[in-house]
Formats: C-alpha cells, structure tokens, sequence
C-alpha cells in the first residue's frame, strides 16, 4: 500500500510537472512585479511565467466563497495571459465538472487551459467533525498539515487563500519562499465571539453546557484568548490582506493588528439588474448555504407570524428556501429544516430547495417580491445585494455586513432580528402601495451596482503583492 500510494504521489508530481513546467518541490518560479493591467511576461522581460496557487479546499461548494475564488481566477487569467493558475482542493470532481459547475451557478466560464488543481488527499484533517473538542484550534492544525500537503507537491510564486486559512501564511511564506496574500470572508476568531462567551449567552458555537457553567465558561475565554493572540500572529504573515467588509476589517485590525483592504465581494448583478420589477409574486426567498449560523430555522418561524397575523397578503405568501448541501452535516440540517415546516403546518407554502442551477435562481429572483437573511453578524451578504439587484426587496438581519455596508434601512429594504420583526417587514412590504414598493426595489438596485463583479476584479488585483 505505501508503494502505491508513492507511485500514485510521484504520477501527480510528474503531471504537475509537464503542465506547468517545473521541477516539483522549490520550484524556482520567476518573480515579476505585477500592476493592475498588462501580462506578467511585459512585467517580467523573461519567457518563465509566474504561477499563483489558491488555497481553496472546497471550491466545489457553490457558496459566495467560491464566487470570489472563480472571480478571481478570471481576473487573474483575463489581466494576466501568461500567467498560470492552480487551485488546491480536495475536491475529487473532474476539473471540467468543476469549472462548469462554477459557470452553472455562477455564470462565471473559466480557461481550463492555463489551469490545473492539485488534489489534497488530506483535506479531512480540517473538518469539524474530528474535533469535537477545541474544534477551532484543531482545525487550524488541520490548514497547517493541509498546506504541507498543497506546497509539497508544488510551489507558486503568490499563494492566495480565499478560505481564511491564516495559518497556512507562515508555512507558505517561511518554509517555501511564496509570497502571500489573503481575503477573508470571516474572522475565525472575532471580539464577538469573545463577549459572547463572555456574556454567557448560548449559541450554535457556545453550548448551553458552557455558557450556564461558569468555570467553564471561564476555561472557554481563557482558549479564545489564546487563540486570538495566535490568530494575530500568523495573520500577520500575510504580504497583503483583503476584507469582504467593514464588519470583517474591523475585527482582522483588532485581532491582527494591521490595516486591511475593504474589498467587497462580486455580485452576479448584471444580468439581474435587468429583471423587471413590476409584476412580482407574493413569494419569499431565501439563498444561502445550509450551515448552522444562517439560522434557516429563524426564517421559518417569521413566515409562521406572517401568517398568524392573519392578514390576507400573508395567508397568500409563499417562501422558498433556496440553498447548497456541502456533505452529510449540511443534508441532516435540511431534514431538520424540513421537520420543523411540518411541526409549524407551513408544508403548503414553505418549500426547501437544494442545488439548484443558476437559471433556475434567476426564476426565483425574479418572480419574489421579498429576501430574507437571518444571518446574525453576517461578515458580507452576497446574496442581500443579489436581491436588491434583481428587485427583491431584502429584510436582513439588523448586524453585521447587511447593516454596515448593503441595506440602508427604510430606503432600499428592512432590517430585523426576531421572528416578529422578520414577519412586520415583510407584511409591510406586503402591503405597500404599488408605486411605494416600486420607489424602494428601484432604489434598492441603485446601491447593489457598487458590488459588481468588475470592481471586484479591479481592486482584487489591486490588492495583491508584488510577485
């Protein structure tokens, strides 16, 4: 078995090799100073083309992260021609199912000639499934063990992580010479979680053991607090950061100690900016993955107080849970999301629906009337600016990105935070005169058009090293 497994090691090293060029381990690749047009060869006056890895275990997923992956390979490959991509992934996916899935969903085509992936055979070293205790310093570990495994089989120039991985930086910048660049979607470690714990309130990441005891409660704040300093530290490693918001950025300068670039993620706003507006249904809906921190359960129960309000429009509504399934974990909490409808009696108008195409999503956005987002201290909301561009009004919840940097509260949506608020704004919305609610999609799509996918690419190149 330990043969095989070195011959099939050695197959990937060498198609590795013939692809890209180089010599495996330590390649030397050619540095060049790179700026915001122009290939890398005109930069560099050499005929070696640099080779930028992205550091992306799950770029499959089909959620915003990998959004900003695939916008910004584009951006890379379509400024640069000469230069060559490699995404790391434990994925197992053919690269043309991946790259057309990325298309699929996101309308995003990619050149799978000037990329390849290096597949990670150890990527289940960063589930949380094997760390049910000190999930966020096991995991971390896992990064590190998983970068060993990426940089071992091939060195790029510029290794980018757009998982926020930030303890793959050190070993990617010390141990193998690359230059490093980040963009993170969330802190793994942020102030609120820590006054949370503090605070002794439970939650998906607190549990009702830790936060009525407390010494352990005590014992959980004395680890954040060491996690954070070591988050600090490795974060630091980076050559250059990205934020997706304001939210984000504050955090990373507080626990990193170093500026950030607010760089707001792409959102697929130009074919949706041409969805009429008029004509809409009574229909809610919801986008997003089905991870325990969107809080589907919460959007379920505000539909259930539209409805008990017993007002004529919420008797008429229907919502629709729209979101992806990563693994098995993501599959029991649609189960559970869809016990819940039955238990409430909201089987004959709440559906929940997985995997869908993404003209499929743009039937959806562009027959609903309302978005709901309950995400509490959201790090973006992708899909609040996909609902404004394509005239769904959004009720997000009332922290983080959504009440930073996207809603402006009143003008172009609502914000809420308990299932009573979700089901005020929507029946409001509900009940608006038709030129009203007209007045609000339309100012709603005025302020998605900051978060398009071009200035994304713009200052995603922007924001990267020199490499």
């Amino acid at each position: 078995a330990s043969a095989g497994a070195e011959a099939s090691g050695a197959q990937e090293k060498s198609s590795l090799r013939r692809r890209f060029g180089g010599n495996g381990v330590g390649i030397p690749w050619v540095a060049a100073g790179v700026g915001p047009a122009g290939s890398v060869r005109a930069h560099m006056g050499q005929e070696e083309a640099a080779l930028v890895g992205f550091f992306h275990p799950y770029c499959n997923d089909g959620g915003g992260g990998e959004r900003v992956l695939w916008c910004g390979v584009q951006a890379l490959l379509e400024a640069y021609p000469d230069v060559r991509v490699v995404i790391y992934t434990g994925d197992v996916a053919p690269q043309e199912e991946i790259l057309r899935k990325a298309q699929d969903r996101f309308g995003i085509a990619i050149d799978g000639g000037r990329l390849s992936m290096v597949r990670l055979r150890l990527r289940w070293v960063v589930e949380a499934r094997c760390y049910p205790a000190l999930t966020l310093l096991g995991q971390s570990m896992g990064t590190v063990v998983l970068a060993l495994e990426a940089l071992s089989k091939l060195v790029p120039t510029l290794f980018i992580d757009t998982m926020g991985c930030a303890f793959t930086y050190p070993v990617a910048r010390y141990l193998f010479g690359c230059k490093v660049s980040c963009y993170t979607h969330y802190p793994t470690i942020s102030t609120d979680m820590l006054s949370l714990v503090s605070r002794r309130e439970t939650s998906y990441n607190n549990s009702a053991a830790i936060s009525r005891s407390l010494a352990m409660t005590r014992l959980k704040l004395a680890y954040y607090g060491l996690f954070a300093l070591l988050y600090g530290v490795v974060g630091r490693c980076a050559h250059t950061a990205m934020c997706n918001s304001s939210w984000t950025a504050a955090h990373i300068r507080d626990i990193w100690g170093v500026a950030s670039a607010v760089l707001f993620p792409p959102c697929n706003t130009d074919k949706l900016q041409g969805m009429p507006l008029a004509g809409r249904e009574r229909l809610v809906v919801s986008l997003g993955q089905f991870r325990p921190e969107k809080n589907h359960a919460l959007q379920v129960r505000g539909m259930a107080e539209l409805i008990k309000k017993g007002e004529a429009s919420g008797k008429a509504a229907r919502m629709a849970i729209v979101g992806s399934c990563r693994n098995s974990d993501d599959e029991a909490r649609v189960a559970a999301l869809r016990a819940l409808i039955q238990e409430l009696g909201l089987q004959g108008c709440v559906e929940v629906r997985v995997n869908l195409k993404w003209e499929e999503l743009e039937g959806l956005l562009g027959r609903a009337m309302i978005g709901v987002h309950t995400m509490v201290n959201e790090h973006f909301g992708i899909n609040v600016v996909e609902f404004m561009a394509s005239g769904v009004i959004p009720v997000a919840h009332k922290s983080g990105g959504p009440k930073e940097d996207i809603v402006d509260e009143g003008v172009g949506g609502f914000l809420a935070q308990d299932a009573e608020e979700y089901a005020t704004c929507m029946s409001k919305i509900f009940e608006m005169r038709e030129g009203d609610r007209l007045r609000m999609q339309e100012a709603a799509r005025e302020r998605a058009k900051a978060f398009s996918d071009e200035s994304f690419k713009k200052g995603f190149l922007v924001g990267l090293p020199s490499f």
